[in-house]
Order: C-alpha cells, then structure tokens, then sequence
C-alpha cells in the first residue's frame, strides 16, 4: 500500500499516545543523557547495574563541542526541504542498512522531515534532522548533515525506534531508541537504549550502547 504523502493527512485523526511513554520516556531520556554524556566526558566505561548493559566502547579523542546556542538556527545553512533533496540524492545512503524504509517514506512524504537542534563542533557546523513516517509520531530515523563544498553532505544516518537524536557533551552526539520485546503494546517499551557517537578525523564513530531493561 502505498505511503500517504502528507503526515497532516495520515494523522487527521487523533494520534493514539500512551500517558504512560510519554513520563517514561521523559525519565529515560534524562537518565540516559546523563549515563551518556558522562561516560563521554570521562572516557571510561561505567559500572555494570542491575539490568544494565554496556557494549562496545570507543576511546578515540574528540573535540569540544559548543553549547547549542553557538550551533545557530536548526533551518542554517539549509532548510528541511533542500536536505530532504540532497538524501535523495546521496547513493551512499542506498547500502545502510534501514535505508530502505527511510528512503521510501522521504520520496512520500514532504513534510516527515523535521530539524532539530544542530550540533557544532569548532568551527563546523551540523544540522540534525529526523525522520517520522506520516502515521506515527515518534522518529524511526535521523540524519547528521554538514556543509562540505557549499552542498548538503550526510555524515550520518541512524535508525531505531522512537528515535532521538541530540547534542551531548565533549563532541558527542546522543542517539536513543525504546526497546520492545515482544508483546510490549505501543505506549510501554520494556527499555531503552543509547548509543553516544564521537566526531574524529572528519567523521562520526559509534561509541559504547547503554542499554537497559525497565522492568525489571
């Protein structure tokens, strides 16, 4: 079936929203930025807790990254519309695993693209911008994109359920997604997941996956 070309249109009904997600998802999302930016600021790996997973760690240096404010307007250098063409246009992006999904939902739909606050990092600036599909209302997928040669260039592409992705601390860039295991309905994910991603030599390497299981 083929994908509505409007979100406003998808969603012309109320959205179906659990209270319960929404507190839960405020209170991990707080809770893991935290874990996060800490384990990014002191490059060392924390302590394993009750239901509390740690995997793959990188070390690698990075640069100091500016308050949000110094990053600017989200819609600087381009607007959502003009990246939306150039990640069409990125044959890179064809072989990511997810591609797939995003690819089909940004040729559907105009206005799925939203920004977020960008990122800057000494004198290069990124702007963060996610991917909604027009029935849902949380983002699947989110894009890092630079300025390289006066033309949008994607430096990342990350997906996952529920999607955030924002600045964190010491060049950092902070991508959380709800985990549900299998019967979990819509509003109550059983955990949370998040990966802390470095910016070194000119790209951005994923770091450690802090995971963990509420309800437990």
């Amino acid at each position: 079936m083929p994908l509505p070309l409007s979100r406003a249109a998808a969603r012309a009904g109320p959205p179906v929203r659990g209270g319960a997600r929404t507190g839960a998802r405020a209170a991990a999302r707080a809770l893991a930025t935290a874990l996060a930016c800490a384990c990014a600021l002191s490059g060392c790996q924390p302590a394993r807790q009750h239901n509390l997973r740690v995997e793959a760690q990188e070390t690698a240096q990075a640069p100091t990254a500016a308050s949000t404010a110094q990053a600017g307007r989200a819609d600087r250098p381009y607007s959502a519309a003009r990246l939306r063409t150039a990640i069409l246009a990125e044959s890179r992006l064809a072989d990511q695993a997810g591609y797939d999904q995003a690819g089909e939902v940004l040729r559907s739909c105009e206005d799925c693209l939203e920004l977020r606050t960008p990122l800057r990092i000494g004198s290069e600036k990124f702007q963060l911008a996610a991917l909604t599909a027009p029935s849902e209302d949380q983002p699947f997928a989110a894009f890092v994109v630079a300025d390289q040669s006066d033309r949008p260039a994607v430096k990342l592409f990350v997906t996952g359920h529920d999607l955030t992705v924002s600045p964190g601390q010491g060049g950092t860039l902070v991508a959380q997604e709800s985990l549900y295991r299998k019967g979990d309905p819509r509003c109550c994910p059983s955990g949370w997941s998040v990966r802390v991603y470095r910016y070194h030599s000119g790209r951005f390497e994923a770091g450690q996956r802090i995971s963990r299981d509420t309800t437990g």
